[in-house]
């Protein structure tokens, strides 16, 4: 039978894009046909329940903002490329993918040991499937040669058929390119993972490193700028203006400025500056898409997290040092207090490097602590996952009858919201990893006692929806009991 790689994305355009280069990518070594699918902006959106005014405008509460795609796959491809590769999701009729969450009938996942070309090839000829989709994160997640990729995948990228109007972009980003010449980019993705409009800012840990704090945007701006030209990527266009004006830097630009924000799609302006970036040297940015999918395109060019570039340490300080410098949107200020809040400590979580280290807390730090939480919750009264970690800070202090008078007027005002963030099941269906709060359930079993009636009330609700690891050694129950009563009750 006949089998064809595919890529069926429903998310950024970013994303699709390197969705399609990775399918055809494969497609080339397995000697087969790419295919893609493309649903219309308004379609996801309905799928996902979204408010799609507020995904692909361009302006929230007077911050000029680069949102969502709204172009068409017409507006995007020329149409010979769309007759050719694109597949419209209820024409494929079964599938092998990484992505159980596809709503479709024949569909079986991939084995989790899939990790290299030759393994996907043997699956690849062994399983009868129509189609087969291409692994989103094949470049960081597979043993690759990856010499060898960057080129074949520079090469396609040259061969997409794009719109006449998108090419012509790409030929200006180019031309600019080479009137710049030598420089840094710095790639800040800031919208819909901190502005109020999107819900999933909300979502614990799932944004948080998927943005970027302007204060430590600020720091890297002022180091590379000593050494040569910087150009400042961004989909938070106000907020880079005003970032402009604090550094106060001559060699130091945002692209914006050499494309018309008001007359191009987001698209066109994604197509223009992923072009423009790939020129760089090195490009600083999170595992954002269109950093990626800069990256990409220049084998040259290398890319840098800001979140692994520094020590947790390094970031705290930065930000704290930095942080009265920007006078920015009241929902970005909330976004770096509660950054502040994680890298002083405020969660127990391993990440880049720190090889399993747990700083000892005491009171004032933590206090300290808390109190980035309240000022953000002040500037963003509609995240209750500030809510969350307050109680929970104050779990760790040892202030439980604080904790359950607190807890108990959160619940009188916002119940619903704030028991639907902290233990709703439905974003277990949604959402994944970092993005739950179920770790810091385990604290409502510590200290579920009939006199704190509204800690008991969440420890009743939550049982069932701690991390089974937990729920298995009830022992660790009694014994964060246990250490409750001692200074170690900072690691809770």
């Amino acid at each position: 039978m006949q089998k064809y790689i595919l890529s069926n994305r429903e998310d950024s355009n970013a994303t699709r894009l390197l969705g399609i280069l990775n399918a055809f990518y494969l497609a080339k070594k397995l000697n087969t046909k790419a295919f893609f699918t493309w649903i219309e902006v308004e379609e996801a959106a309905k799928k996902y329940n979204r408010d799609i005014k507020l995904y692909t405008n361009k302006n929230f509460q007077g911050q000029k903002i680069i949102s969502c795609n709204n172009d068409t796959k017409e507006e995007v491809f020329a149409k010979d490329f769309l007759d050719r590769h694109c597949i419209l999701q209820n024409k494929v009729t079964s599938l092998m993918t990484f992505y159980p969450h596809v709503n479709m009938k024949n569909i079986k996942t991939y084995p989790a040991n899939i990790n290299n070309l030759e393994k996907f090839k043997e699956l690849f000829e062994k399983e009868n499937y129509d189609y087969f989709e291409a692994p989103f994160e094949m470049r960081y997640s597979w043993d690759i040669d990856e010499e060898d990729y960057l080129a074949q995948i520079n090469q396609i990228w040259q061969n997409i058929g794009f719109h006449s109007k998108i090419k012509e972009l790409i030929q200006k980003a180019t031309l600019k390119a080479k009137e710049l010449g030598d420089f840094c980019a710095i790639h800040i993705r800031n919208s819909d993972t901190v502005y109020s409009y999107a819900p999933f800012r909300k979502q614990n840990l799932e944004t948080i490193y998927h943005a970027t704090p302007y204060e430590l945007a600020y720091h890297i701006i002022k180091e590379e700028a000593k050494r040569q030209n910087v150009i400042i990527f961004t989909d938070d266009i106000s907020s880079v203006e005003h970032l402009l004006k604090a550094l106060n830097l001559t060699n130091v630009y945002l692209a914006n400025d050499f494309r018309d924000f008001n007359t191009l799609s987001q698209t066109q302006m994604l197509l223009y500056d992923v072009s423009l970036m790939s020129f760089a040297n090195k490009i600083y940015g999170t595992h954002s898409s269109v950093a990626r999918l800069a990256t990409c395109l220049n084998s040259k060019s290398k890319q840098i997290d800001p979140h692994s570039f520094f020590t947790k340490k390094q970031r705290y300080n930065i930000i704290k040092q930095n942080y009265s410098l920007l006078n920015l949107h009241p929902d970005q200020k909330a976004y770096s207090l509660f950054y502040l809040f994680v890298t002083g400590g405020g969660i127990e979580e391993i990440e880049f490097g720190d090889k399993g280290k747990r700083n000892f807390l005491n009171s004032k730090k933590l206090i300290e602590l808390q109190s980035y939480l309240e000022e953000a919750l002040k500037l963003d009264y509609d995240n209750d996952k500030y809510r969350i970690y307050i109680i929970n800070t104050l779990f760790r202090r040892g202030k439980i009858k604080e904790a359950n008078t607190l807890l108990g007027e959160y619940l009188k005002e916002r119940g619903n919201e704030f028991l639907n963030l902290l233990i709703s099941g439905e974003s277990e269906k949604i959402y994944l990893g970092k993005a739950t709060f179920h770790k810091l359930l385990l604290n409502y079993q510590i200290y579920n006692k009939t006199k704190y009636e509204n800690i008991a009330k969440i420890a009743e609700l939550s049982l069932n929806k701690m991390p089974k690891y937990l729920h298995k050694k009830r022992y660790k129950i009694y014994l964060g009991r246990i250490l409750s009563f001692t200074p170690l009750r900072c690691y809770f």
